[in-house]
């Protein structure tokens, strides 16, 4: 069919006008998809964020800081089995081509369904080694049944991945949401009722399977069966295998602290430090979210039709999401004892200098976070598992030195160092693919030295042992 000149004329200048916008690839569509679904992550996870603040307000009320360790602990292994279950799934459909062929995705459901099941055998069998560990029968116990989340979580939907990958927020928040207000109402009722650890296991699993069913009844998609093929077995093997190495070191990196504290500290120094880092973490989790939920989906776009672009998205991106944090941690820095004193009775105290050391080393740690998401959209899934190793090393190396110098202060000190000692390889290794972007990363770090100098020496931050 023939096309006037005028049209034609007139649908070039169209296409000029989207390309020289400085968005996502597509700017007229994925940026609009993009900033919605950032509006509900945001909205998602700012009411998520709330509800847990409400509900450990309440839990350290009904437990003692020990007992509130004990179930830090559980909630560690909880996390540990959660992401165990993650091979790579969900980042393989929205990073692949193939993210919506129903052979793929039910391909990737029985494996997800596999390893759910070994899983939850693991942990039963890690279950006496850890009591014995820890000197805690208990955990004999709580882990074949904490264990069943795993089983649980296997079965979810491929939905929740595409859904993702069409950054379709709106119905995925809502499930999230819904899961988790009924979740934290059977723990709370659990530990008013029976002042019991087995209050959190129950919530738990209660939420998991919530989730896995509204994921298959709630969510638009491929409706999941057992199947198996062998090239998308090979392709999401392929992709899949760095990202379950690198999930099992992202726990030890984000974990190990918990898992190794009260061995160094006690479970009641456990416990006020869990109640400072979850605050601490409050806008690191909600902007990681959004990394994970947006812009992973948004840079994979780019990559596959216009990576010409994609720096320019990961400059732009950054600034906002470096800015969200800096006032958090500003805040936290300088209110941080206040906070504390007006949330949680004496017992947790000394929580307010913890969150106020943890936020100053959140000034850095943010820097490299923001990157986070462009390793993955490029599929360079080894590289993050390699950064994910030394970053252990880093942290299990400053946790103990801290310990050694400097007790209890130099444990949480030696925590909030990672930022600043993790930057040189994080800067090598993109300098490397060319996403290096000094003009963003130098000004903040020289800033962020400059208030740690000033608060550390002339504030008398740190208490006297």
């Amino acid at each position: 069919m023939n096309v006037h000149p005028h049209d034609r004329e007139q649908r070039m200048t169209e296409s000029r006008i989207e390309e020289q916008s400085d968005g996502f690839e597509r700017p007229r569509s994925l940026k609009r998809r993009a900033l919605l679904g950032s509006a509900w992550t945001l909205s998602s996870h700012l009411a998520s964020q709330f509800l847990r603040l409400g509900s450990n307000l309440l839990l350290t009320r009904l437990l003692f800081p020990e007992a509130f360790g004990l179930m830090a602990l559980v909630q560690t292994f909880m996390i540990g089995l959660e992401m165990f279950s993650d091979v790579g799934i969900r980042p393989s459909i929205i990073q692949s081509k193939r993210g919506s062929d129903p052979a793929f995705l039910n391909t990737a459901w029985t494996i997800q369904a596999g390893r759910g099941c070994g899983l939850w055998l693991c942990a039963c069998l890690i279950a006496f080694p850890a009591a014995k560990f820890y000197s805690e029968p208990m955990l004999m116990q709580l882990l074949p049944v904490v264990g069943l989340t795993s089983l649980i979580s296997g079965l979810n939907s491929t939905k929740l991945a595409t859904s993702n990958r069409q950054l379709d927020m709106a119905r995925l928040t809502m499930l999230e949401l819904g899961s988790q207000i009924v979740s934290l109402i059977v723990m709370l009722v659990g530990a008013w009722m029976f002042r019991s650890v087995w209050a959190l296991v129950v919530g738990g699993l209660v939420g998991s399977f919530l989730s896995m069913v509204l994921s298959h009844t709630m969510l638009q998609g491929e409706n999941n069966r057992f199947h198996w093929d062998s090239d998308a077995f090979r392709e999401l093997h392929h992709f899949g295998r760095w990202i379950f190495l690198s999930t099992v070191l992202t726990f030890i990196a984000s974990q190990g602290a918990t898992l190794v504290m009260p061995q160094l500290m006690g479970l009641r120094f456990l416990g006020i430090f869990k109640n400072a880092q979850t605050l601490s973490q409050m806008s690191s989790e909600v902007l990681n979210s959004v990394g994970d939920r947006v812009l992973f989906p948004s840079y994979s776009e780019l990559v596959r039709e216009r990576p010409e672009r994609l720096y320019r998205a990961l400059r732009r991106s950054r600034i906002v999401m470096l800015a969200m944090s800096w006032c958090t941690s500003l805040f936290f820095i300088l209110f941080g004892k206040q906070l504390i004193d007006l949330l949680y009775d004496s017992r947790y105290t000394d929580a307010g200098w913890m969150l106020q050391i943890l936020a100053l080393g959140s000034l850095v740690g943010m820097v490299g976070h923001t990157y986070n998401n462009v390793l993955l959209a490029r599929g360079q899934s080894r590289t993050i598992s390699v950064l994910l190793v030394v970053e252990i090393g880093v942290r299990f190396t400053a946790m103990f030195l801290g310990n050694y110098f400097g007790g209890q202060q130099g444990v949480i000190i030696g925590l909030a160092s990672v930022g600043w000692l993790m930057y040189p390889a994080l800067a090598i290794c993109y300098i490397r693919i060319s996403m290096w972007q000094p003009e963003v990363d130098l000004p903040v770090i020289a800033a962020a030295t400059g208030i740690t100098t000033v608060v550390l020496f002339h504030q008398h931050l740190i208490p006297v042992p």
